[in-house]
C-alpha cells in the first residue's frame, strides 16, 4: 500500500519510507561513481537496483522516485518485476527510463514477446535462449538490447571463460539482437583489496578488450555493485549498479569505518498497545522463556514475525522508545512482542516504538541474526503498510 497523506493514528505497525533520504544516497553514489574515471567528460551511468520489491521498500514508488532523481537504468532480477514497473512508470512518470532484467531469460515465446514489445533490456546468460529471443524479435521487427552476463567467478549464472569468446561472437551475428553491454558480478566486493575480486576484474577487462579488438563493441561495461563502487574503482567501467547503498546500508554486518555516511531510508516502527505491571517471577509469552526478576512494567507492541520481526530475536534485541533502548522480553509472537520498560512509568500507550531506522540502523539486528541488512529489509512482510514521506 502506498500512502502519502497519512493519518498516523490509523495503523500501528508501518514501514516509513523517506524519499529525501533515498535521494541523498542516490546523489552520494553518483558523486562516488564519478571517481571511476580520470576524464571529467566521461559519463558513468547509474543502474539503480530495485529487485525484491526494492529491497522491501516498495518497487513502484521507489522506481518512480529514482526515475525522477535521474537514474539511467532500473535493474531487476525478474521479468515480472521489469514488466510491472515499465507499465507503472508509463502511467505515472513524466521521464522515461531504461529497464534491464539481470535474471535469466525465460524459454517461453509468449513471455519473450512481452519483453521485446515493452523494450526491456535483457541479460544474455546462454546461447539457446538468446537464439529464441532472436526468432521472436524477427516476428516483431524489433531488435532487443542484450547485456552479456560474463561469469568471472561468482559461479552463479552467466557465461564462463573461455566459452564467453565464442558465445559473444555467435550473439553478435544474430540479425535481430543488439549487444548493448557486458557485465559481471563480484563474489567479494565488500572486502577492499581482495585478491579474488582483483582476479575477476582482470579476467573481465582482458576478455572485453580482446572482444573489442575483434570488432565487437560494448556501449556499457558494468561490474560494480555497492561494494565495488566504494572499494574497486576502475576507469574501465562506465556504469555502476548500486543496490543496498541506495537504501542506506553497506553489505556488512557492521557499519564500516572510513566510508561515506549513508542514510537508512526505512523506519520500521510500531506503537505501544498495552502496558501492564507484571509481578516478579512471572513468565512472559510462549514457552515461558523469560521470567520477570521483580515487578516489571511490560509493554505489548503489535509487531511480530508475521511482519518481519524475527522470532530468533527472542530475548536478544532491543527497540527504541523516546530515543532510548529497551529490551524485548519473551518469545517473539506472530503479531506481538513484549518490551521491558525498565520501570519507566512515564511511557504511555500509543507511543512510537522504533525497531530499526535512521536513528537505529538495522546493523544491530543483522549481527544478532548472523546475516546482512539485505535480509532484514527484504523480510518486512506485505502486511506492513509502506508510508512514503518526501
Amino acid at each position: 500500500m502506498h500512502i502519502y497523506n497519512f493519518d498516523d493514528s490509523f495503523y500501528d505497525t508501518v514501514a516509513e519510507i523517506n524519499l529525501s533520504s533515498l535521494k541523498k544516497n542516490f546523489n552520494l553514489i553518483k558523486k562516488e561513481s564519478r571517481k571511476n574515471t580520470k576524464s571529467k567528460n566521461k559519463e558513468v551511468k547509474i543502474c539503480s537496483i530495485v529487485k525484491a520489491n526494492a529491497y522491501g521498500h516498495g518497487i513502484y514508488e521507489i522506481s518512480k522516485a529514482l526515475t525522477g532523481f535521474g537514474t539511467d537504468y532500473l535493474g531487476t532480477s525478474d521479468y515480472i518485476e521489469s514488466l510491472s514497473i515499465k507499465k507503472y512508470l508509463n502511467n505515472n512518470s513524466k521521464r522515461k527510463v531504461n529497464i534491464i532484467c539481470l535474471g535469466t531469460l525465460p524459454e517461453n515465446k509468449k513471455f519473450l514477446t512481452e519483453i521485446v514489445s515493452n523494450d526491456i533490456e535483457v541479460s544474455a546468460t546462454d546461447i539457446k535462449t538468446v537464439e529464441l529471443l532472436n526468432r521472436v524479435a524477427s516476428t516483431l521487427n524489433k531488435k532487443p538490447k542484450v547485456h552479456i552476463q560474463f561469469d568471472t567467478g561468482m559461479n552463479r549464472v552467466g557465461i564462463t571463460f573461455p566459452e564467453i569468446l565464442q558465445a559473444v561472437k555467435k550473439i553478435s551475428e544474430l540479425k535481430n539482437i543488439k549487444i548493448k553491454g557486458i557485465f559481471s558480478h563480484f563474489a567479494t566486493s565488500e572486502i577492499k583489496n581482495e585478491t579474488y575480486a582483483k582476479q575477476q576484474i582482470h579476467l573481465f577487462t582482458e576478455v572485453v578488450r580482446f572482444l573489442e579488438n575483434e570488432g565487437i563493441k560494448f556501449e556499457l561495461k558494468h561490474f560494480q555493485n555497492t561494494g565495488g563502487i566504494f572499494n574497486y574503482k576502475r576507469d574501465f567501467f562506465n556504469m555502476v549498479r548500486p543496490g543496498i547503498s541506495l537504501y542506506g546500508y553497506y553489505p556488512e554486518q557492521n557499519k564500516p569505518k572510513g566510508l561515506p555516511e549513508l542514510e537508512p531510508v526505512m523506519n520500521f516502527r510500531s506503537k505501544i498497545n498495552q502496558i501492564k505491571t507484571v509481578p516478579g517471577k512471572t513468565s512472559i509469552s510462549y514457552g515461558r522463556k523469560y521470567f520477570t526478576k521483580r515487578d516489571e512494567i511490560i509493554a505489548s507492541v503489535p509487531v511480530g514475525y508475521g511482519d518481519g520481526f524475527y522470532r530468533g530475536l527472542t530475548n536478544n534485541t532491543e527497540v527504541m522508545i523516546r530515543n532510548k533502548k529497551y529490551p524485548v522480553v519473551g518469545t517473539v509472537c506472530m503479531d506481538w512482542v513484549m518490551v521491558n520498560l525498565k520501570n519507566n512509568s512515564n511511557i504511555k500507550r500509543g507511543e512510537r516504538v522504533l525497531i530499526f531506522g535512521k536513528d537505529f540502523p538495522a546493523y544491530h539486528i543483522a549481527k544478532k541474526m548472523n546475516t546482512l541488512p539485505y535480509e532484514i529489509l527484504c523480510n518486512i512482510s506485505t502486511r506492513v503498510k509502506r508510508i512514503y514521506i518526501k
